[in-house]
């Protein structure tokens, strides 16, 4: 059985060696899944679903204190859940809470 390859643009990754990355994909799924988020294409982040699983990517983004705010938005929608299951959301919530003087 072959192993399945993850078929994603360098689009996201230039700042890396992305050769070097995609030899190394299993190791740094989070990395991926977040980069692929905030700069892929959409079919860049349908290969990425497609290869960590739903359940992996939604635990990284979710996990994420930091998301661009168009980023949190598509994420949210893609997979149909509310702003406030991101710790980014949550994180930006508190900031803004204080009082201001």
């Amino acid at each position: 059985m072959q192993k399945n390859i993850l078929e994603i643009s360098p689009k996201a990754f230039w700042d890396v060696d992305f050769e070097k990355l995609m030899t190394e994909v299993d190791n740094y799924p989070e990395f991926i899944i977040k980069k692929v988020f905030e700069y892929g294409t959409f079919a860049d982040v349908i290969n990425v679903v497609k290869y960590f699983g739903k359940q992996k990517a939604i635990k990284t983004l979710t996990n994420t204190v930091y998301l661009k705010e168009k980023t949190l938005h598509f994420a949210a929608a893609f997979f149909k859940l509310k702003k406030n299951n991101f710790a980014c959301y949550l994180n930006k919530q508190q900031r803004h809470s204080y009082t201001k003087y």
